[in-house]
């Protein structure tokens, strides 16, 4: 069986936590970051609610937070 390789993302929630996020796909983890963003720009504030929300989208998932 071949390994997947690991897609990394690290983004800030807005109450400042950092969180890591893992994609098997680098077009995922695209999507995700680009949509955080755009969240972000157009709507307001990343809070867990809509991280998770957009995480699931992208079929990502949380690696580590600080």
């Amino acid at each position: 069986m071949a390994e997947t390789e690991t897609y990394y993302l690290e983004y800030q929630l807005e109450n400042g936590e950092q969180v890591i996020m893992g994609f098997d796909d680098i077009n995922d983890r695209d999507g995700c970051h680009i949509s955080l963003d755009m969240y972000k720009g157009q709507l307001g504030p990343v809070d867990e609610d809509v991280l998770q929300r957009i995480l699931t989208k992208f079929r990502g998932r949380v690696l580590s937070r600080h």
